[in-house]
């Protein structure tokens, strides 16, 4: 039976090197997409939920 723990820890090592410097001048990038869309379904929440005193029938 073949041990396969060893190259796997080695391959997601080798994964995450690689990976991490690609990301790093690009998290105030990110920061902003993250912002927009919490802020974007922070309004799309607001208009989901009825305002108070609000009565469609009365129009």
């Amino acid at each position: 039976m073949a041990d396969y723990t060893g190259a796997g820890t080695a391959a997601s090592a080798g994964v995450g090197a690689g990976v991490l410097p690609v990301t790093g001048g690009v998290d105030s990038f990110w920061f902003w997409v993250v912002m927009f869309v919490l802020i974007s379904a922070g309004f799309a929440a607001l208009r989901l939920v009825p305002r108070r005193g609000s009565n469609s029938d009365d129009s």
